[in-house]
């Protein structure tokens, strides 16, 4: 990897780090899923860096600590947003120091102070209102072009199934069946999480429907449901960050964790409000134990004393 990225473009080189040398505290290789996390918190680091007239290898404690400000702002209490910032901030002063792209690093000074959470961080999701808000984005309407309707459909999907990023990248044109009286999506084991078919969400089905037809319709040598290119090129998973950011950004709507998890978390707890149990709504999210499930339940709770 050339430094010099860092300067020339620092997402790419971001992502490019996380992928090839980075790895979490048990020395192993980051999983999909927590690349695209780090990356949107990246990405809003980056924004303000650049927003502040600073810049990944010239940031000091001052936008650390500004940075931080904003943050309590716009997170919910009792979050660990602001220690997730922070290890992230750490982990990349010192990749950059090693690069010596940097010779000191201004996270240091806030770690001994903090006092990391010791339960595990309360999940991410739109609450009812902005849930509303991005199911009534996803309907049919005039797009500008194919890319646009993809891209609105990527949302819809992962906000009416719960899927992972990486599941909604494996998906084929066959794996979208709209034959039988309610769509749905069929899902292959990935990792841990079993084999399923999941039921597509009323409010999305009308977009896929029309998405599939012009899917269908291209002349393109590989099959996956999603393409990036006219050529059959898979979707990369930033991408599919990026795309969910877009639409929140038109509805208006903000998150701590702008990634395809949030519409993941979304999806599972609006259907334990709807009254399903924790068993149906981990076997729709193709979850071995009701872990996640429990702590999206528990989120009740918090809703309910924080009116």
């Amino acid at each position: 990897m050339d430094p010099e990225q860092w300067l020339r473009s620092p997402e790419d080189a971001y992502v490019e780090w996380q992928r090839v040398e980075a790895t979490g505290a048990d020395r192993r290789a980051f999983a999909e899923q927590s690349i695209v996390q780090h990356l949107s918190m990246f990405r809003r680091l980056n924004r303000y860096l650049i927003a502040h007239r600073s810049n990944v290898v010239a940031f000091g404690v001052d936008h650390i600590d500004r940075f931080f400000a904003e943050l309590d702002d716009s997170c919910r209490p009792g979050t660990s947003t602001r220690q997730r910032y922070l290890k992230l901030i750490d982990r990349l002063a010192r990749h950059l120091i090693a690069l010596k792209l940097r010779i000191d690093n201004p996270a240091s000074s806030f770690l001994s102070g903090e006092r990391w959470p010791e339960e595990e961080p309360e999940p991410v999701f739109l609450d009812a209102a902005d849930d509303a808000r991005l199911q009534s984005a996803c309907v049919v309407r005039a797009f500008d072009s194919f890319k646009e309707l993809r891209n609105a459909s990527i949302v819809a999907l992962l906000l009416g199934t719960g899927l992972t990023a990486s599941e909604l990248r494996a998906l084929v044109v066959e794996d979208l069946d709209a034959s039988s009286s309610r769509m749905s999506v069929f899902v292959k084991k990935h990792g841990p999480r079993i084999a399923r078919r999941v039921p597509v969400d009323a409010f999305a089905v009308d977009l896929l429907r029309l998405y599939q037809g012009a899917r269908t319709g291209m002349s393109c040598p590989a099959q996956w449901l999603f393409v990036s290119t006219a050529r059959g090129t898979p979707m990369k998973t930033d991408r599919l960050g990026e795309y969910v950011r877009q639409a929140l950004r038109q509805a208006q709507i903000s998150a701590p964790d702008e990634s395809p998890r949030l519409l993941r978390n979304t999806f599972g707890r609006r259907h334990l409000i709807e009254g399903m149990s924790n068993e149906q709504v981990s076997n729709l999210l193709g979850l071995s134990s009701h872990r996640t499930v429990n702590r999206l339940r528990q989120t009740f709770d918090v809703e309910s004393s924080n009116p």
